[in-house]
């Protein structure tokens, strides 16, 4: 009976001592998204098939299940930008979020693909453009557009409780329709 009870004492010990140091460990959605890491797939697009449109700026973060995605507004002055932080269920797979960031600027050819669990939008002052440089011109469909290369710049924003964008800097290109 005496060594049965030091079991007992010895596992509720082995407990208590694995409760105290996970405890102490950040959560692990609690970490930031940095854009700038070397496994985030980053895509921007900002044509469609009757010419430029807004651009659009993709990060996927696939070991996350995240992807953040930013639009450069081409039809009002100052370039305004706007986004949003998409969270994929832990089920989503690689594979299926890239079908479904497809879907996002094409014509939507994948039916089944993982939708965000949650989606948040950024607030106005965590994403603006900082400058902007003409660099030509470009045809599409009879169509002249200034081309301008855009400097970006992201606040360092709390998502939610599992999410923080870390601050971020990017340069994008963005067609305008020459007047």
């Amino acid at each position: 009976m005496f060594i049965l009870k030091a079991v007992t004492l010895k596992v509720t010990l082995l407990a208590v001592f694995v409760t105290t140091a996970t405890a102490d460990e950040p959560p692990k959605g609690a970490a930031p998204l940095d854009l700038s890491g070397k496994t985030v797939q980053r895509l921007e697009v900002s044509q469609s098939q009757i010419g430029f449109t807004s651009t659009k700026v993709f990060y996927t973060l696939a070991d996350r299940r995240v992807v953040v995605v930013i639009d450069i507004d081409n039809g009002k002055k100052g370039f305004p930008v706007s986004g949003k932080v998409c969270q994929f269920a832990k089920e989503a797979t690689p594979e299926g979020m890239a079908k479904w960031l497809n879907n996002q600027h094409s014509d939507g050819l994948f039916p089944d693909v993982p939708e965000p669990a949650a989606t948040v939008k950024l607030p106005a002052d965590a994403c603006r453009a900082l400058e902007s440089k003409l660099l030509g011109q470009k045809t599409v469909n009879g169509t002249t557009y200034n081309e301008y290369r855009v400097e970006i710049k992201f606040a360092e924003t709390k998502v939610n409780d599992q999410v923080r964008l870390q601050e971020f800097k990017d340069s994008v290109k963005v067609y305008v329709v020459a007047k």
